[in-house]
């Protein structure tokens, strides 16, 4: 491995612990939003924003280890995934400022649409990495199919039906269960590469 991929790998390694904690913060914080009430619900917000925006480095060191996908797809994935990223982060940051107001309850509309478009593609592009990744990437690559089927989701519950939706709780696993332990396997995996 170069010096330059030994970089990318090293920062890999660094935002998956950052997104695992950030999503264990979720976790935490959703609870005891649904217990306590506020601020619990703003710090799941900002919790979720940091294990969003640590993704990319992520996508970075797919691309850089490479697998089986053709140079042309995985560029477009690539790109895809990275602008998914920025519009789904921009848009919970405009959430959480309050300029922009979610409805949770019915068929997502406005910017928890556009949000769940961007959550769509972003795990789509988890889930195609993890399962087109090459031989670098061991066994965790099952962990990270399921993560990125409940990116994709649980999206598609809000945009089909709201919170309440059956998609919705089933993504919801995937989304906030598996992929922090996906993300903590791959940041302790990215760290012991020679």
């Amino acid at each position: 491995m170069g010096e330059s991929t030994r970089r990318i790998v090293q920062r890999a390694a660094a935002a998956a612990y950052v997104a695992a904690a950030a999503g264990l913060a979720a976790i935490v914080t959703i609870i005891l939003f649904f217990w306590i009430g506020k601020p619990w619900g703003t710090l799941n917000d900002v919790a979720l924003l940091v294990m969003t925006a640590a993704i990319p480095v992520l996508m970075l060191a797919f691309w850089e280890l490479g697998g089986l996908t053709p140079t042309p797809l995985a560029l477009a994935a690539q790109v895809s995934g990275w602008i998914a990223v920025i519009v789904w982060c921009v848009t919970h940051a405009l959430f959480i400022g309050g300029v922009v107001d979610f409805d949770y309850e019915h068929a997502a509309t406005g910017g928890l649409a556009v949000e769940s478009v961007a959550l769509i593609v972003i795990g789509l592009w988890i889930a195609g990495a993890n399962l087109l990744a090459g031989p670098w990437l061991n066994t965790i690559r099952w962990f990270g199919v399921p993560a990125g089927l409940g990116f994709a989701l649980l999206p598609l519950g809000m945009l089909m039906g709201g919170l309440n939706h059956p998609l919705t709780y089933a993504g919801g696993v995937g989304y906030s269960i598996v992929f922090p332990v996906w993300a903590f396997l791959m940041g302790r995996h990215l760290s012991e590469m020679p």
